[in-house]
């Protein structure tokens, strides 16, 4: 399955290593953007102090890489993608030893202990709704902060500057031959409008 990471140009260490490493940075879940990351709410007395201190403790194990389902989200690019000026690059992950899930969006954050297995995870793979346009999927991964991956695609805002773009073209196709690049027209970008009328 190909999904999709949204990048900006300002720490091209960062962007540079996805090409020439081949392989995407899993964060700490506390590092991530939603304030309300791995948080849930539960009824008094449905879990003991030892149950939640495994949760906390199992949550803590696991390294997070987001990805989305889609390259063409416009709130996606202006979030992480400084403003529709960096680009989206499009992955198989390789890694063995992880788990890919997709994220379930919710009205609230209670937890169903009737959910069963991992409930460390099934709590990290719900967002609240209004993240929905999001469409995205998490790499689980232990121990390395590296998530190895095959770029398959490299798909550039509609306001990317031409010399950043042919720079990271051509060192994307160097480390990644066979690469498909693209750059985005305002025609592409979904805007979440049923209709949409230009003036």
């Amino acid at each position: 399955m190909r999904l999709y990471k949204y990048r900006g140009f300002e720490n091209l260490e960062f962007a540079l290593d996805i090409f020439i490493n081949q392989r995407l940075f899993a964060a700490d879940f506390k590092s991530l953007n939603d304030p309300m990351e791995g948080r849930y709410i539960y009824s008094k007395g449905m879990l003991s102090k030892e149950e939640i201190s495994r949760i906390r403790g199992r949550k803590s194990e696991f390294k997070i890489l987001s990805l989305s389902e889609t390259a063409v989200n416009m709130l996606m690019w202006s979030y992480y993608s400084e403003g529709h000026k960096g680009f989206a690059v499009g992955v198989e992950v390789l890694e063995d030893g992880v788990s890919i899930e997709p994220v379930t969006y919710v009205d609230d954050l209670k937890l169903n202990k009737e959910e069963g297995g991992d409930i460390a995870k099934a709590i990290l793979t719900k967002k609240l709704k209004l993240w929905s346009h999001e469409r995205e999927h998490r790499v689980f991964a232990q121990g390395s902060p590296f998530v190895a991956v095959k770029v398959k695609e490299l798909v550039f805002g509609i306001n990317t500057e031409p010399r950043q773009s042919e720079l990271l073209t051509a060192i994307a196709k160097k480390f990644c031959p066979g690469i498909a690049v693209r750059q985005l027209a305002r025609a592409d970008i979904e805007t979440g409008e049923l209709d949409e009328y230009e003036i």
